[in-house]
């Protein structure tokens, strides 16, 4: 009877590990990093905020601004960005965005509930939250 159940608890550990993400051997290798991009040919400064911030207690749209510069401060034209949101969902639906001349792009989070944002922009991930509820009483 114990030898039954620790092959049982053996095969629910094997089971959880593949469910969490844990590398089964022979499987390719995940990738490094989440939301892969191409990789800048420079560091990259990342500013990032979403308009507005906060979404009232039913939720809504929030537009989502990066801004790109190399060291120094100039625009930083054409490095891939890519977003993904933990609630909600995003325009882009999680495709690769280019930044502009002006080292900027864009995207829209529509959201019922609070959502952290991730962006990986050439390189350099990049994470800030959209609340959802009511404003703070001052």
């Amino acid at each position: 009877m114990r030898r039954r159940t620790a092959v049982a608890l053996v095969l629910a550990a094997a089971l959880a590990g593949c469910r969490e993400g844990r590398q089964r051997p022979g499987a390719p290798a995940p990738s490094a990093t989440p939301l892969p991009v191409k990789k800048a040919p420079e560091e990259v400064v990342v500013a990032a905020w979403a308009e507005p911030r906060r979404l009232p207690p039913g939720g809504g749209q929030s537009q989502i601004l990066v801004r790109l510069r190399k060291r120094g401060g100039a625009p930083f034209e054409g490095v891939e960005v890519r977003l993904q949101a933990s609630a909600g969902t995003l325009f882009s639906s999680g495709k690769v965005l280019l930044t502009d001349g002006a080292g900027q792009t864009r995207d829209r989070l529509t959201t019922r509930r609070t959502s952290e944002i991730t962006l990986n922009a050439g390189g350099t991930v990049y994470r800030f939250r959209v609340t959802v509820g009511a404003l703070p009483e001052s």
